[in-house]
């Protein structure tokens, strides 16, 4: 019987779920007018104390017990109804029907908070003291501000010198902050991100990064992407001792190597074997990383070839890349590679089902065997499981 009947653990559980909406917070912050709060109790009725006396004197010891600190002071205030019953004679039976939190300090005393609000009281006078036009979002998010409080000192050098340091040649290991380096930027991110894009004007802010990238979207150097390529054939214009070479990509976007041809693929054991071909280049495209070569733009003059698992993302790829460079030939990426593979098909792991408007009729038709699973469930063929002397083949029809 007693689970139908409010218990003052039920009840501070309650409170606890608003006091952790910073509901609570927000005003106090603001200095907003305190309202007192109200919490029903479910108590026992007029049958209950005929058919379950004993329960209800226990329950009702138990709750005014309770309500009462170790000191004997109360923790809140009771609103009793009366319950009327003919069989335990006149006068009624006084039980709980509603509990009062009449002040803020009373609140804080219930939840066990005090800690909290002193310490929030020492977040609000430091921001006012240092960058006080990040108070609005303390008495916003004054739970965010708690859960930083050990750091706010370290949060706030941190954004004051990102403000008065604007360059395009920075680093964010560059940020010269006592007690902070590039873990604690990247620990304290979210929290960064929303103080500055309170802060800096909208030229500063690149919103069209993610906020994950932080360094992308508030002007720092990023870390740059390296692309790896090897030389197919002898150049002049390189040492006869180097092969091959890893630069960054806005590096190689400046080289131009003298070459007809460039042969993009997707596997490191691929790229490495690949046969000499004269006036090309191979480059190791390694998956999605493909999307950085957009930036090296002398490669709409070459003639491109790609090759790639067969599998839809390695469709998506192919798309992608005539998406940028135009018509784009594909390697070793049709029916009769596929089925010449059947031993070595493993499953794709998360395929992909989207418009791809720069593939052939045949890619297409691929692509969609591979989606409806025509030949097997989620069937990839990846490329370095394709036979060498099929690679020869192609490539003697390529070029």
């Amino acid at each position: 019987m007693t689970g139908r009947w409010t218990t003052v653990d039920q009840l501070v559980t309650k409170l606890r779920k608003r006091w952790d909406s910073g509901r609570y917070l927000r005003d106090y912050a603001v200095n907003r007018e305190w309202s007192p709060i109200a919490l029903a109790v479910v108590a026992p009725n007029a049958r209950d104390l005929v058919d379950h006396f004993d329960a209800v004197a226990a329950w009702l010891e138990r709750f005014h017990r309770q309500s009462r600190t170790s000191a004997g002071r109360d923790r809140f205030r009771i609103e009793y109804r009366t319950v009327q019953s003919r069989t335990l004679g006149v006068g009624g039976n006084a039980v709980p029907a509603r509990i009062w939190i009449d002040t803020f300090e009373q609140l804080c005393a219930l939840l066990a908070t005090p800690a909290d609000v002193v310490a929030l009281d020492a977040i609000l006078e430091l921001t006012d003291e240092r960058v006080a036009a990040l108070l609005p979002w303390v008495c916003e998010h004054p739970l965010m501000a708690l859960n930083h409080r050990h750091v706010w000192r370290e949060v706030l050098d941190t954004v004051e010198w990102i403000i008065e340091n604007e360059s395009p040649h920075l680093y964010l290991r560059h940020i010269d902050v006592v007690g902070v380096d590039t873990k604690f930027v990247e620990q304290h991110r979210d929290l960064l991100n929303d103080l500055l894009l309170r802060l800096l004007p909208a030229e500063r802010v690149d919103l069209s990064f993610a906020r994950t990238d932080f360094a992308g979207r508030f002007g720092f150097r990023r870390k740059p992407d390296f692309a790896r390529f090897r030389l197919l054939s002898p150049m002049v214009e390189f040492p006869t001792a180097v092969t091959e070479l890893s630069v960054r990509v806005d590096e190689l976007a400046l080289l131009d190597p003298p070459v007809g041809t460039v042969f993009v693929v997707e596997n490191e054991a691929s790229y490495l074997a690949f046969p000499a071909v004269d006036d090309s280049i191979v480059l190791f495209g390694s998956g999605f990383a493909l999307a950085t070569l957009s930036k090296v733009t002398w490669l709409g003059g070459k003639r491109i070839i790609y090759w790639g698992d067969i599998d839809t993302w390695g469709f998506v790829i192919l798309n992608r890349l005539r998406e940028r460079f135009g018509p784009v030939p594909s390697m070793l990426m049709d029916h009769a590679t596929l089925l010449a593979h059947r031993t070595q098909w493993v499953e794709e792991p998360r395929p992909t089902n989207q418009p791809l408007p720069h593939l052939t009729a045949e890619e297409t038709a691929l692509y969609r065997d591979l989606i409806e699973d025509r030949f097997g469930t989620r069937v990839r063929l990846e490329q370095e499981r394709v036979r060498f002397s099929l690679l020869r083949q192609a490539l003697e029809r390529v070029w």
